[in-house]
């Protein structure tokens, strides 16, 4: 079974829509091979590099100001990602561009190690208040991944993995994806946003069956 996530690092529904799909994998115990493939879907691609002011004021702009509506979304958001066993820490969350951490994820799963970049980096940005537009930032995760900070300043220099990236985009227009995380299952079924797990378990299993 192939499952496509069309995700951003930034994205708060993401990490806890990927944890729901981790553990609804888990719960289902399902006897064929799972192969999951994470593709580029910027949330924020008009941000240039980091924005320097607190998440909840950034929220504040794109809310018309209403600090009673930002406090309900951000109390409501952390309730869901509790229930998936992550702590979000909105004071320290730094809006930032990703477009350097997705083609980076590019040449992680050439080799790999997809699933532990994705972690790192969302567990950088919703715990660690990590900068995921500071390469140096991105370099220091690659390193931890036991991977070359020069080669990942050649690939961020050059044009490695555009055709990946461009590729991504192409497909997120072609099945009409228009937010994220979006999953796709075998090219049968599909899951907008985060939604419960039972809605995870049920399409896996619904997947399985059509195989």
């Amino acid at each position: 079974m192939k499952i496509e996530v069309f995700t951003d690092y930034t994205c708060p529904f993401c990490y806890i829509g990927k944890q729901k799909l981790m553990q609804a994998i888990e719960k289902t115990n399902l006897q064929e091979p799972i192969e999951i493939q994470y593709k580029n879907y910027e949330v924020h691609p008009e941000i240039q590099g980091a924005v320097q002011q607190p998440y909840k004021d950034y929220l504040l702009e794109s809310m018309d100001g209403r600090a009673e509506k930002v406090d309900t979304f951000l109390a409501e958001l952390q309730q869901h990602a509790n229930e998936v066993g992550l702590t979000y820490h909105f004071d320290t969350m730094i809006p930032a561009n990703t477009a350097d951490a997705h083609r980076l994820a590019k040449w992680m799963a050439k080799e790999q190690k997809e699933h532990e970049w994705t972690e790192r980096l969302m567990q950088g940005h919703f715990v660690e208040g990590k900068d995921l537009s500071d390469r140096a930032y991105l370099f220091s995760v690659i390193e931890e991944l036991g991977y070359s900070k020069k080669e990942a300043k050649r690939i961020l220099d050059g044009q490695d993995y555009q055709q990946e990236l461009d590729q991504d985009a192409y497909d997120a227009q072609q099945i009409g994806v228009d937010r994220a995380p979006f999953f796709v299952f075998d090219n049968r079924f599909g899951i907008i946003g985060a939604e419960p797990e039972e809605v995870f378990i049920r399409t896996l299993k619904q997947t399985a069956g059509e195989n």
